[in-house]
């Protein structure tokens, strides 16, 4: 142990010094990521670093994060390819974010309130 420093022990967050918790991935999740990984090594010719965005601006010459609104922009056309439902589309439109059955637990309840008020705001507006 260095003097006047506490080690990080593996596994553990830098910012809160508390365990990290893996976070399973689907199949195509996985995918996307490799992908992107392989695109950041064709763009700026070597592997991402760990401070690299792995979704990065494609039009910068050094690794830099894409904007927000690009981000949205992807998110949206991927929303659009998959057939996602309006009222999903809306909710996320409205909150800037994507709840799923996985990550609900995470929100507060002004946060889940929010979603489902947009999912129920696009249904009062939309005749199915």
């Amino acid at each position: 142990m260095i003097l006047g420093k506490k080690r990080k022990k593996k596994g553990q967050s830098e910012q809160t010094k508390k365990p990290v918790q893996p976070i399973p991935l689907t199949p195509d999740t996985a995918e996307g990521l490799k992908e992107q990984f392989r695109k950041f090594k064709e763009k700026f010719g070597r592997p991402p670093a760990p401070d690299d965005p792995i979704f990065f601006d494609p039009a910068a010459d050094e690794p830099r994060p894409m904007i927000d609104e690009v981000i949205d922009q992807h998110m949206l056309e991927a929303m659009d390819k998959d057939t996602t439902h309006p009222a999903i589309i809306h909710a996320y439109q409205t909150t800037g974010r994507l709840v799923t059955k996985k990550n609900w637990k995470n929100l507060t309840k002004a946060q889940l309130k929010e979603w489902t008020d947009a999912i129920d705001e696009w249904h009062r507006t939309h005749a199915e």
